[in-house]
């Protein structure tokens, strides 16, 4: 199977010279205004090449380079079916945001996002003709549970819960399936963090465990029982205890700052981190669907950085505070 990305992985190697570096995100953040920052990700090679976006509407340029970053992972992969894992979390959105627009009556269309694995008209229509065919059987068995559940609750929470839980665990699968260790651990770690932040919110928020146990994502390598062991210990406490699974720097300085000020943001950034070291691992991989799998988590990661960068620019936000919030490079 490796000598049939040889071709792909070192189409990717010659993409990956336009990922932003720390120079590069450096040079965002300092700009003197935020059409400054904006050139940076054009000099990037960002989006298709035609007319240049005003800055307050830099979201329609970073919406065209995740565009662009599928459909060339996609059109150069030799094996198309283990890369739908990164386009699941796009079909779940859309699947969550056509059923809550039905349940409230308002048009869905422009909350909808391109990239999953069914096109954006299609997965509509199938919603709301209820024609299921065309998506997977989790997808389907999704759908049933929330139209069964949210009739006889009327609680729009039950639609996220659903959803997130069907989304992962089918990514879990296509990794499994796919028969590759990176991308297995990479579903594990994101599995990890997402409970990781799940398990933070539902505390603050007060919630007891046993709600953390509805929300809970099955699939990671930390145990349920674990999480809810430690649901009322100090989170430098619980912390040591998340040391074998890596997850212990997270918790304890990003709980320290949900603790002290209230704010999840180091918190999201420490675990948008470990994804990303992680991901680079795959640069030591000589040719295989690793590297193509690295370059879209890095992309997926760059393009949130420059996301922070353009609205704490455009919000005219300190410089120092952009910062501390800028995540990790893949480059």
């Amino acid at each position: 199977m490796g000598k049939d990305y040889v071709f792909a992985t070192a189409r990717v190697r010659s993409v990956e010279k336009n990922l932003l570096t720390r120079e590069k995100v450096e040079k965002m953040v300092d700009s003197k205004t935020p059409a400054d920052a904006l050139k940076v990700l054009y000099d990037s090679d960002y989006g298709y090449g035609g007319e240049p976006v005003r800055e307050e509407n830099f979201e329609e340029l970073l919406t065209e380079e995740t565009k662009k970053t599928y459909e060339f992972v996609l059109s150069i992969a030799p094996d198309k079916e283990p890369f739908r894992l990164f386009q699941y979390p796009y079909d779940y959105h859309n699947l969550k945001t056509l059923m809550k627009a039905e349940f409230l009556g308002i048009d869905p269309m422009p909350l909808l996002m391109s990239n999953g694995s069914i096109e954006v008209n299609k997965m509509a229509v199938m919603v709301r003709e209820r024609n299921f065919l065309s998506m997977t059987t989790d997808m389907k068995n999704a759908m049933l549970e929330v139209i069964d559940v949210f009739s006889r609750t009327n609680d729009p929470q039950i639609i996220d819960l659903i959803f997130d839980k069907a989304c992962y665990t089918e990514m879990a699968k296509l990794a499994s399936a796919a028969n590759n260790a990176f991308l297995r651990r990479y579903v594990g770690l994101l599995i990890d963090t997402i409970n990781l932040k799940t398990f933070v919110r539902m505390r603050e928020m007060g919630k007891t465990w046993d709600f953390f146990n509805k929300v809970f994502i099955p699939g990671g390598n930390v145990p349920e029982k674990l999480f809810v062991s430690g649901y009322d210990e100090a989170y430098e406490q619980f912390a040591e205890k998340l040391l074998p699974f890596g997850l212990n720097t997270a918790l304890a300085e990003g709980g320290a700052m949900v603790k002290d000020a209230g704010r999840f943001t180091m918190l999201e950034k420490l675990c948008d981190n470990m994804i990303i070291q992680f991901a680079r691992g795959a640069k030591h991989v000589t040719f295989g669907m690793e590297p193509m799998a690295a370059y879209l988590i890095a992309k997926e990661n760059e393009i949130k950085t420059a996301r922070i960068i353009m609205a704490g620019l455009l919000a005219d936000l300190p410089r120092d505070t952009i910062k501390e919030r800028l995540r990790e490079t893949y480059a």
